[in-house]
């Protein structure tokens, strides 16, 4: 191991220990609606711990900071599998399509399946009832994106999303709009990302009185930095609706031309810590990324304390 990717490494243990008390629950903590629009899907991504608002030419735009799919090198086709908490199942179908130097547009369609779950009532003295019974949830949202050179300096973007929930007999639905900005400062090994996500309309409602639910609004600074060819390190500051400011980290090192190695830290992972056995590891991230030919291989692995691990593996095909 170099001595850059020493240092990095503990540079980042040192900001997660830190930055660990960022990671108490927010008094608003699941106030908002459509929370499934916070929900990544890329092996990539999570391995760095979520932190590519401020990365270009990245395909992970779709979800950070649509800004960054232009300047790639060419047509990438993708899929992403994700197991979540309580057997829930996810992932994402997208197509990455550089038109020209100029312009670069993506399509994607995310999906998750909660699995079945058990139904519980609650009786006159407020305690739980077993009904035995069990019922389901799922989530698709659709997304086209575009992005455009503005100058040398700065790239711009922005997505147009539509989501649909369905919980148990009930359904609600919602169109969204994303924007962003990558500015290329004169020195090249610097790039800085700016982002605003989930900015939308309810237009179905769970229930007939017609309650609106809050979105999941973000905002969102990155900032990306390479050593060397082969170290790149990633840092972001987030805020969401109903949550307290996140801090994220990642690196990212190319062991050979085809092998990267990930690592990542992320200060949202609060569920995880409640003194549990594992809730140290809450927000660490870990990955790696395969390169054969026109083929991409992508896992990533984060931990939710106590709660558990989110496993993710992405294929990509680029033409």
């Amino acid at each position: 191991m170099s001595l850059q990717l020493k240092i990095l490494s503990l540079t980042a243990c040192a900001l997660s220990l830190a930055l660990s008390p960022l990671a108490a629950v927010n008094d608003a903590a699941g106030t908002t609606g459509f929370a499934t629009l916070k929900i990544v899907y890329s092996a990539r991504a999570i391995a760095l711990g979520q932190a590519l608002t401020g990365q270009a030419q990245n395909p992970d735009g779709l979800h950070f900071n649509p800004a960054a799919i232009i300047r790639i090198d060419g047509n990438e086709i993708g899929s992403t599998y994700s197991n979540y908490f309580e057997g829930g199942q996810g992932g994402q179908l997208q197509y990455l399509w550089p038109k020209n130097r100029f312009t670069a547009w993506g399509f994607a369609l995310k999906y998750m399946n909660m699995g079945s779950i058990e139904r519980t009532d609650i009786d006159q003295n407020g305690e739980i009832i077993e009904t035995g019974e069990t019922f389901g949830a799922y989530n698709l949202i659709a997304s086209t994106s575009v992005s455009k050179y503005i100058s040398d300096a700065i790239d711009a973007g922005g997505s147009f999303k539509v989501v649909y929930d369905q919980i148990d007999n009930s359904s609600a639905a919602a169109i969204l709009l994303d924007l962003g900005l990558i500015h290329h400062p004169a020195n090249e090994k610097v790039k800085v990302g700016l982002s605003v996500r989930n900015v939308g309309v309810q237009v179905k409602y769970y229930s007939k009185s017609g309650y609106k639910e809050k979105m999941p609004v973000t905002y969102a600074a990155g900032l990306t930095y390479k050593f060397n060819p082969q170290v790149n390190a990633l840092a972001e500051v987030s805020k969401a609706n109903g949550e307290n400011v996140v801090v994220k980290a990642g690196v990212e090192y190319s062991l050979t031309p085809a092998l990267d190695l990930r690592a990542g830290f992320r200060t949202n992972a609060a569920e995880g810590y409640n003194g549990g056995s594992f809730a140290f590891l809450s927000g660490f991230s870990l990955g790696a990324g395969w390169k054969w030919r026109n083929y991409v291989v992508d896992y990533g692995v984060s931990s939710y304390g106590d709660l558990g691990l989110v496993n993710q593996l992405s294929l990509k095909y680029e033409f």
